[in-house]
């Protein structure tokens, strides 16, 4: 693409905004406050912090604009030294002036010269020449021609960085779920009269059919997972009460839902079983699951990845849309968890989650609380 010559303005506004998104980052320290533009001046104040804040005011006349070079006479530079060393004031010069050499900035006799060709190199595949400058009314006004930029390649660049940008983000949560699965291994194993009699019968197991004895326990597995979970201060109520239900009335030795009943009266007990499980599995945070789980990771994450797919060809299906839509209403009202990462510190820190949905104030109040104690005390 090719463009002969246009004139485009700037505002105070729009310098500021250039310099803070453009300057600042690549100068550590530096800000900028303010911009004024007033008959051919243009006057900065900011400050840079190098040991100490020290702020400053440039007043700058633009001279001339020659071979694409913008060149800019320093009428006044004024900074508040009061206090602040010599040695401190020459260290910032040098800092100032290397940077600025990198921008395509150079500085002699009270002269600061621009070079729009150095500083268009940031940009690839992109040209122009600014021809003449004027100022009025608080704006200044470039014209600007031969502006020539190869759309596929920037198109192309910017697919590349798109690109590195998402596999960095792909790199980041592969990192992330690295560093939670290991803490995930950390956790401390829920132990009761269940783990004693699992290990007593997977010992007599051959260890060649170990393997087939996981799936074997599965069915076992989740009903001590169910038992744990409605023990567990993190679960909510409301979930206690649905895995009460869903694996407590198989047990029974007679039906009390006549088959009459709506939806309810048609479902197996195995359907029941199946959507009480397809629950547990979504709802639960994981780290609870794992540190209440008896058998094996990998028969968990087999369970939890397969068992909605299962429930669906069962009457479970029915159920779970049923289910879905008070689910989803009580939800919103108030979520039942926090985030999994939450659920990773030591079960008897955490309070009931119905009670305290959000991670800070559950931390203020305990602080309330331990303040009262003391001065009481």
């Amino acid at each position: 693409m090719r463009v002969t010559s246009l004139t485009t303005t700037l505002s105070a506004e729009d310098i500021l905004h250039d310099l803070k998104t453009m300057v600042v980052p690549k100068v550590e320290g530096l800000d900028f406050v303010s911009v004024e533009l007033e008959d051919n001046f243009i006057e900065i104040i900011g400050s840079f912090k190098k040991i100490i804040n020290i702020p400053f005011l440039a007043r700058v006349r633009i001279k001339s604009v020659l071979n694409n070079i913008m060149t800019l006479q320093i009428e006044k530079v004024k900074v508040l030294k009061l206090g602040i060393p010599r040695f401190v004031l020459n260290q910032v010069s040098k800092s100032i002036a290397a940077k600025a050499e990198e921008m395509g900035l150079k500085y002699e006799d009270r002269a600061l010269s621009i070079s729009i060709e150095e500083v268009l190199m940031k940009v690839p595949h992109f040209h122009m020449v600014v021809d003449q400058f004027s100022m009025e009314n608080g704006l200044l006004s470039l014209k600007i021609k031969g502006i020539e930029a190869d759309i596929d390649a920037l198109q192309a660049e910017s697919n590349k960085d798109k690109e590195a940008e998402e596999r960095l983000k792909e790199e980041e949560a592969a990192k992330k779920l690295k560093e939670f699965n290991k803490k995930l291994g950390l956790l401390e194993k829920t132990e009761d009269s269940y783990s004693g009699f699992r290990e007593k019968i997977i010992d007599k197991v051959p260890f060649s059919k170990r393997n087939i004895a996981d799936y074997v326990f599965i069915l076992p597995d989740l009903y001590a997972l169910a038992f744990r979970l409605m023990k567990d201060r993190r679960v909510s109520r409301r979930d206690k009460i649905l895995i009460g239900v869903t694996f407590g009335y198989p047990l029974l030795p007679f039906d009390i839902l006549s088959d009459k009943i709506p939806l309810l009266g048609k479902l197996d007990d195995l359907a029941l079983i199946f959507f009480g499980a397809n629950h547990i599995m979504k709802k639960i945070p994981t780290p609870i699951l794992v540190k209440n789980w008896q058998g094996d990771m990998k028969t968990l994450k087999l369970l939890r990845d397969n068992i909605g797919t299962i429930a669906s060809f069962t009457p479970a299906k029915k159920l779970e849309q049923f289910y879905g839509i008070v689910e989803n209403s009580l939800e919103k009202k108030k979520p039942s968890y926090l985030s999994d990462e939450f659920y990773l510190i030591s079960g008897n820190e955490v309070k009931p989650p119905d009670l305290d949905t959000i991670f800070e104030p559950v931390l203020k109040k305990k602080e309330e609380i331990t303040f009262t104690k003391n001065v009481t005390e």
